[in-house]
C-alpha cells in the first residue's frame, strides 16, 4: 500500500540512455531547473555500458542513478536486438524506482521545452481520468538527414496536435498516472515495450491522449548513410518481431506478402504529416528520396523479422496490430 501522499514528488522523470553521457549532459541541461522547480525527481537507470554516465552526479546533484544489471538474457543477444534489449531494461528499472504521482518517460536524444515539467502536471490535472498523456516531438536539427530520420520516426508526433484520445503515444515524451502504470507492471517488470503496455491498459478502459502542449526536441547526431540504413533494417526487424511474437505463422506470411507495398504506404505517411505541419513542397521534394531509401530498408527489416519470429519474444503483445507504429 502507497503512504500518505506527502511521501511522494509530485513528477518521476525516467530519462533512458540511448546515446551515452554528452546526450544525457545535454537532456539534463534542458530539464535539470525545472525538475527541481516542480519537485521532481529525475531517474537515471544505467547498466556496465553506460557507467560513463555517473560522471554527471557532481553536475546535477541528487540524480537517482539505478544500476540495472548485467543478464543471460542481454549476454545471448547480438546486434541492435541487444541494444533494445537495454534501452527496454533500463527503461523497466526506472519504473520499477519511480515514485512521483506522475510517472514520465523520455531519452536522451530529447531535450524538453522550458515549461514541460509544469506542462505534464497541468495536463494531469485536467484530464483526472486518463492514465496516459503523451506530447509532441519535434525535430531539433536543421538538416536533410534529421528531418527525413524525423518524419520517419517521430512525424505523427509533430505539431499541430489535437487534444485527444488516440492509438499510439511516443515513450520519448509520455507520462502515466502512478496507479495505472503500476497496476499493469507484470508487463513492464522485465523489459518495458510501450505498445504492450499500452494495448492492456487500453484494453482495461483507459485511454492515451496527446497534449500538444508537451514538447520535446529530438537531437540525434547525424550518423554515417551506410550505417543509418542498416539500423533502419535491424529497428524494422525488432518492430516485427515485437509485433508478431503470438501471430500465427499464416499471419506472418500475410505480412511478408504485403511487404513490398509497405515503403509506399510509410511513404506517403510521412508526406502526410508534413502536409499537415505545413512543410513546403521544396522540403517535400528534398527529403522524399532520403525518406523513401529509409522506409524501404526498414521495411526489408520488417519482413525479415515476420520470416525469423518463432517464438513468442515479448510476452502480452497482441496480434492485431497497424501496419506500422512508426509515422
Amino acid at each position: 500500500m502507497r503512504d500518505a501522499e506527502t511521501n511522494y514528488p509530485p513528477l518521476s522523470i525516467i530519462i533512458a540512455v540511448v546515446s551515452g553521457q554528452a546526450a544525457l549532459d545535454r537532456c539534463l541541461h534542458g530539464i535539470y531547473a525545472q525538475a527541481n522547480e516542480a519537485g521532481a525527481e529525475i531517474i537515471i537507470p544505467y547498466d556496465q555500458i553506460t557507467r560513463d554516465v555517473l560522471t554527471l552526479s557532481e553536475k546535477y546533484p541528487g540524480l537517482r542513478f539505478v544500476e540495472v544489471p548485467f543478464s543471460d538474457e542481454l549476454a545471448k543477444a547480438t546486434g541492435n536486438v541487444s541494444k533494445h534489449i537495454h534501452y527496454d531494461m533500463r527503461r523497466a528499472a526506472g519504473l520499477a524506482e519511480a515514485r512521483g504521482r506522475v510517472i514520465a518517460l523520455t531519452e536522451d536524444h530529447a531535450v524538453p521545452a522550458d515549461d514541460w515539467c509544469r506542462q505534464i502536471l497541468l495536463a494531469h490535472v485536467e484530464a483526472k481520468g486518463t492514465a496516459v498523456i503523451g506530447g509532441a516531438v519535434e525535430n531539433g536539427v536543421d538538416s536533410a538527414f534529421n528531418w527525413a530520420w524525423y518524419y520517419c520516426d517521430f512525424g505523427r508526433y509533430g505539431r499541430p496536435l489535437a487534444r485527444r484520445e488516440v492509438e499510439y503515444v511516443s515513450d520519448v515524451n509520455l507520462s502515466y498516472k502512478h496507479d495505472a502504470i503500476m497496476g499493469v507492471k507484470e508487463l513492464w517488470q522485465s523489459g518495458y515495450h510501450e505498445t504492450t503496455v499500452h494495448w492492456a491498459l487500453t484494453r482495461s478502459g483507459e485511454e492515451l491522449r496527446l497534449d500538444e502542449r508537451l514538447v520535446v526536441f529530438q537531437h540525434r547526431a547525424k550518423l554515417p548513410f551506410v550505417r543509418a540504413l542498416l539500423e533502419r533494417i535491424e529497428w524494422g526487424r525488432t518492430f516485427a518481431e515485437t509485433r508478431a511474437a503470438e501471430m500465427s505463422m499464416a499471419g506472418r506470411m500475410m505480412l511478408v506478402i504485403g511487404s513490398p507495398a509497405l515503403p509506399f504506404i510509410l511513404l506517403s505517411r510521412a508526406i502526410k504529416n508534413m502536409r499537415r505541419q505545413g512543410r513546403p513542397l521544396s522540403q517535400i521534394f528534398q527529403l522524399s528520396p532520403l525518406m523513401f531509401a529509409f522506409v524501404i530498408f526498414w521495411s526489408l527489416g520488417e519482413a525479415v523479422g515476420y520470416l525469423m519470429t518463432s517464438s513468442t519474444s515479448y510476452p502480452g503483445q497482441p496480434a492485431e496490430t497497424p501496419v506500422s507504429s512508426t509515422l
